[in-house]
């Protein structure tokens, strides 16, 4: 059914709002916080190498669980942390709430992905798949801009308000319309390991940590000229 695969997305655009939201705002976050656009930026990268180094771990740990509950502990947990951001808290505590959801990023995606396959109809598994990822495109257009003009009105509160009102819908939707899928059976084998040291992955890894890195070298300190930039015309 493409009704979970749409939740799925929805979910995901929760979280991706999370993820990428304070992009825009790191010169607000640092000038709050009294500290350098670097330390700023590591609510951006602490995320990131989370999810790097224990994603995979997490995904596999939790396979045997029931997958619509880890999508609600996922959303629930990105929620907590929207709300304790609120009310901006000392930066070593917000960078703490932000690198716990982390942890379940990847699982969240996991499950999602693995749900709309499962009710998808013969053939369409690519299709259900690109719905759910569809949550990242329509988040870097829509939300993430949004909280970005919203804190330049009314304050560094109204991005986190943003994420949570987003990942409370989500929350409620993957509670009230998406069916309990039990985890796998399959025990967990070490030998699952070795595909980590597979020639394959390991430039797949390189190729996408290059890219990324990249994006978000500039994604970090763009937000920085530009605000120096629109001082110097002002």
């Amino acid at each position: 059914m493409k009704k979970y695969a749409y939740i799925g997305a929805l979910g995901l655009l929760s979280i991706i709002t999370t993820e990428f939201g304070v992009i825009g705002v790191l010169p607000e976050i640092a000038n709050h916080y009294k500290i350098s656009i670097d330390q700023a930026s590591w609510l951006l990268s602490g995320f990131a190498l989370v999810i790097a180094f224990l994603g995979p771990f997490m995904t596999l740990l939790t396979a045997k669980m029931d997958k619509k509950q880890l999508m609600l502990g996922a959303t629930a947990l990105f929620l907590i942390s929207s709300i304790v951001s609120v009310f901006l808290p000392p930066f070593w505590l917000l960078l703490i709430f932000r690198l716990l959801p982390a942890l379940l990023q990847p699982v969240y995606i996991a499950n999602a992905l693995a749900i709309a396959v499962k009710y998808a109809k013969e053939g369409e598994e690519s299709q259900m798949m690109s719905i759910v990822f569809s949550g990242i495109t329509i988040a870097t257009f829509t939300t993430i801009p949004l909280a970005t003009y919203m804190t330049n009105l009314y304050g560094l509160e109204a991005i986190f308000v943003i994420q949570g009102v987003t990942s409370s819908v989500a929350f409620l939707a993957i509670y009230w319309l998406l069916p309990s899928v039990p985890g796998s059976e399959k025990t967990f084998d070490t030998k699952e390991l070795s595909v980590f040291k597979q020639a394959s992955f390991i430039r797949s890894a390189l190729v996408n940590l290059f890219i990324i890195a990249m994006w978000f070298s500039i994604y970090s300190y763009f937000a920085d000229y530009l605000n120096k930039q629109k001082r110097c015309l002002d």
